[in-house]
C-alpha cells in the first residue's frame, strides 16, 4: 500500500500542476484509493486466502481531463492495482487518449479517438476500473474474468464512434481497431499458463452498439470481436507448440432494465478460440468454445444502501461442459473447466467520497480460482466460499 500512496502522491503534483497551467477552467481530475479483504474456505483467490484473511488487494488512481477546445478532449487515468499474484503495485496507463468530436450537438455527434483506449466490451468494461462506478466488488467473473482485466480492458489503437438520439431512444455506436496487449497476462489468459514463449504481434476488430430508452429505463447491447495473436515458443517447446495465430471471435449480448428501485442486468457471451495453428497439444482440443452469462437484480434501498443477487456462469469450452474429457486425457481436474456462483452483496454510499462494500460467493467448479493463486490445481475444492470487503475513498 505504501508504493501505492508514493505513487499517487507523485502523480497528484503532477496532475494538479497541469490544472493549474490550465486555469483549472478547462481542466478536471480526480482520483481513487481502496483496500480490500478476502477470505476463503477452499482455494485462493487475491493471494493466499484460503482459511486465512488476503489483504492483497487494493487500488489506487488518478484521472484527469482537458478540453483544450470544444471538439477537442485529452485525456489519461494511471491505475495501480494489487490482486494477489495476479498484478503489482506497479502503475500503468488504464488509458491515454486524444478525443475529437465533429458533431458534438445534444442529439448526436461523431468523433474519433487515437491512444491507449479502453476496449468496447459489454456494458461494464470502460467503468470497471472505477470502484464507484461499479456494481459490486468484483464485476460478474463470467464476463469480466480478473485473470485476464489486463488484457481485456485496454489496447494501444484508434476507434470511431457515435450517437444519435430520437424521440425516444438513443442509439449509440464505435468501432476499435487495436493492438492487444502480449505479455504475461495474454498467455494466461490464452494458454492458461506462462510458457517460454511470448506472443510477437497481436490484432484486434471489436465493435459495440446499444440502443437504449432515452430515460435510460433499458438498454440492449451486442459486442463483436475478432482477434489474433501470433505465438512464437521458447527454447523449452512447453506442449510441442510451434510458431502459429490464435485466432478468437467472440460476441456480447446485454439486456438491463432498470425501475426505480430495483435494476436487472443480464449478458451472455460466447468466445471462439482456435489454437489449431500452434500445433502439439492442440491438435488434440485446438477450438473451443468459451460461454459464459450473469443475471443480476440491485435493489436500491433508503438512506443510500443497496443490496444485489447474481447468478453467474462459466464453461471453458461448451463441448466439454463437465470437463471430463480433459480429465481423461490430460489428468486435470474436471472442476477447471467450469464455474458457477451464487453472489449476495450489499453497499453503503456512507458519505459522497467514502463506499463500503461486502459480498459473500458460493462458488461450484474452479474455472475462476486464478492458476496463479493456485499452482497445485490438483487438489482444487470444487465447493467453495468467497467473503469480500472493501473501503473505497474517492477525491
Amino acid at each position: 500500500m505504501l508504493k501505492l500512496i508514493n505513487t499517487l502522491t507523485v502523480l497528484t503534483s503532477v496532475f494538479f500542476s497541469a490544472a493549474a497551467y490550465a486555469e483549472f477552467k478547462d481542466f478536471t481530475w480526480g482520483g481513487f484509493l481502496t483496500q480490500g479483504l478476502v477470505h476463503t474456505d477452499g482455494n485462493n483467490f487475491a493471494g493466499e486466502s484460503e482459511n486465512s484473511i488476503s489483504t492483497d488487494f487494493r487500488e489506487a488512481g488518478i484521472y484527469g481531463l482537458w478540453r483544450p477546445t470544444s471538439h477537442l478532449r485529452l485525456g489519461a487515468q494511471i491505475v495501480a492495482r494489487k490482486l494477489g499474484n495476479l498484478t503489482d503495485d506497479a502503475p500503468q496507463f488504464d488509458y491515454l487518449s486524444a478525443d475529437y468530436s465533429f458533431l458534438n450537438s445534444y442529439d448526436s455527434d461523431f468523433g474519433v479517438r487515437i491512444g491507449k483506449l479502453k476496449v468496447p466490451y459489454g456494458f461494464y468494461n470502460d467503468v470497471r476500473e472505477i470502484p464507484f462506478a461499479r456494481t459490486s466488488i468484483l464485476l460478474p467473473q463470467a464476463m469480466y474474468f480478473d485473470q485476464a482485466r489486463d488484457f481485456q480492458i485496454s489496447a494501444l489503437g484508434g476507434s470511431l464512434y457515435g450517437f444519435k438520439s430520437f424521440e425516444d431512444y438513443r442509439v449509440e455506436q464505435e468501432l476499435l481497431l487495436a493492438q492487444p496487449r502480449k505479455d504475461e497476462v495474454a498467455e494466461y489468459a490464452l494458454l492458461n499458463d506462462d510458457f517460454s514463449g511470448k506472443f510477437e504481434r497481436s490484432r484486434a476488430v471489436i465493435y459495440r452498439g446499444s440502443l437504449n430508452d432515452v430515460k435510460d429505463r433499458w438498454r440492449l447491447g451486442l459486442t463483436l470481436g475478432d482477434l489474433s495473436l501470433d505465438y512464437a515458443p521458447g527454447a523449452n517447446r512447453e506442449l510441442g507448440l510451434k510458431n502459429g495465430t490464435i485466432n478468437v471471435q467472440f460476441f456480447v449480448l446485454g439486456a438491463q432494465y432498470n425501475l426505480e428501485k430495483i435494476s436487472f442486468t443480464s449478458e451472455y457471451t460466447r468466445h471462439f478460440i482456435d489454437h489449431t495453428d500452434l500445433g502439439g497439444v492442440f491438435l488434440l482440443f485446438g477450438r473451443q468454445t468459451y460461454e459464459a452469462f450473469y443475471l443480476e437484480s440491485n435493489y436500491r434501498l433508503a438512506n443510500k444502501w443497496n443490496v444485489f443477487l447474481r447468478y453467474d456462469v462459466v464453461y471453458r469450452d461448451v463441448n466439454d461442459r463437465d470437463g471430463k474429457k480433459k480429465e481423461a486425457i490430460f489428468g486435470i481436474p474436471a472442476a477447471t473447466q467450469w464455474s458457477k456462483d451464487i453472489t449476495l452483496g450489499l453497499g453503503w454510499q456512507a458519505t459522497q467520497s467514502i463506499l463500503l462494500r461486502a459480498e459473500w460467493h458460493h462458488i461450484r467448479g474452479t474455472a475462476r480460482a486464478p492458476e496463479q493463486d493456485n499452482r497445485d490445481s490438483g487438489r482444487a475444492d470444487v465447493r467453495w466460499n468467497m467473503f469480500l470487503m472493501q473501503a473505497a475513498y474517492r477525491f
